[in-house]
């Protein structure tokens, strides 16, 4: 589940969040409409390329793929693309959830005050206990949400995880804990995507789709330690046990490099592709194994991160690449 904020939402600081850094606390002002907006995208706003993008992509790229993931064996391109504002907001919403229950946390406002001073909390924009309230309306209007939009039981799972991520510390207990938790809730999110964006109520996945969901929590598992490395910092100061905390620099980039370029391989070896399918994934793991097992510094772990982020979307983009019929449609 960061950090996708350190879960199934969050990531690793980059340099674009770090332009965010310089931003000083807000001193009060009258809150209008725009500064609740922008209060409310603080909260997402490191995590959109690592959940909310990606997500989206593998939706559209479950429902262009056909008959292979779906029960829709002749998608429209225009019926499809004309879906995308309803996976994105799907995974937006789950994603603020998630996000708000996570940065009013007490050892998540002293992480951020560390890696993330812009974020809304750590900036004064509101306090801990306001963001605690705003749940009350959160979790309904999800809840509510999704009954029209689909994917309602992945929304109700993902807020459980959430609570057992954040409010039970699941994230904080062991690195495994948390992987699983993370993995957990990013297949919620890719089903979620998957149910929206075939067509809820019209279609619905088969059974390759639930291998392939398999599939993707393992990536998840093994690799989402990634958003570790650049958080080596604030983890500490909140006392959370980390790959890189408990086992040092080194085993921590060899877990994450190794099966990455592990699964560039198996990807593609599912999907039966060509050997032109390897090309893109296996080229894009090997920079990124390479770039992270080299380049050992928070700037550059940063870009590496968002490297992880452009080869988990080529990876989500694999069915679609097979079933490339569905794109002429």
């Amino acid at each position: 589940m960061e950090e996708p904020a350190s879960g199934f939402g969050p990531s690793g600081g980059t340099d674009e969040e770090k332009s965010l850094d310089t931003i000083e606390p807000q001193e009060p002002q009258k809150r209008t409409l725009a500064y609740h907006l922008y209060t409310i995208w603080l909260f997402t706003a490191s995590d959109i390329k690592s959940v909310v993008v990606p997500e989206t992509l593998l939706g559209l790229s479950t429902a262009l793929s056909g008959s292979l993931l779906s029960s829709n064996a002749a998608p429209k391109l225009l019926d499809v693309l004309s879906r995308v504002p309803s996976i994105a907001l799907w995974n937006w919403l789950s994603l603020f959830l998630f996000d708000v229950d996570n940065q009013f946390q007490p050892d998540s406002i002293i992480e951020d005050s560390v890696n993330k001073p812009w974020r809304a909390i750590p900036s004064k924009r509101l306090t801990a206990e306001e963001a605690r309230h705003s749940m009350l309306v959160i979790i309904p209007t999800v809840f509510l949400a999704t009954l029209y939009l689909g994917g309602t039981r992945e929304a109700m799972t993902l807020a459980i995880m959430t609570c057992m991520y954040n409010d039970f510390n699941g994230a904080d207990v062991h690195f495994v804990t948390r992987n699983w938790l993370n993995a957990f809730g990013y297949m919620c999110y890719s089903s979620g995507s998957m149910i929206v964006a075939v067509g809820y109520g019209q279609h619905q996945l088969n059974e390759t789709a639930k291998w392939w969901l398999a599939i993707i929590g393992g990536i998840i598992f093994t690799t989402l330690q990634m958003q570790d490395m650049p958080d080596v910092e604030g983890d500490a100061a909140r006392g959370r046990r980390t790959i890189p905390l408990v086992y040092g620099d080194t085993v921590a980039r060899w877990s994450i490099a190794t099966p990455i370029i592990a699964w560039s391989f198996i990807v593609p070896t599912f999907w039966k592709m060509s050997p032109l399918g390897y090309v893109a994934p296996v080229a894009i793991g090997v920079v990124f194994a390479g770039r992270l097992l080299m380049l050992r510094n928070v700037a550059a772990d940063g870009v590496t991160w968002k490297i992880w982020c452009v080869w988990m979307t080529m990876i989500y983009l694999t069915p679609v690449c097979k079933e490339k019929l569905a794109l002429g449609r």
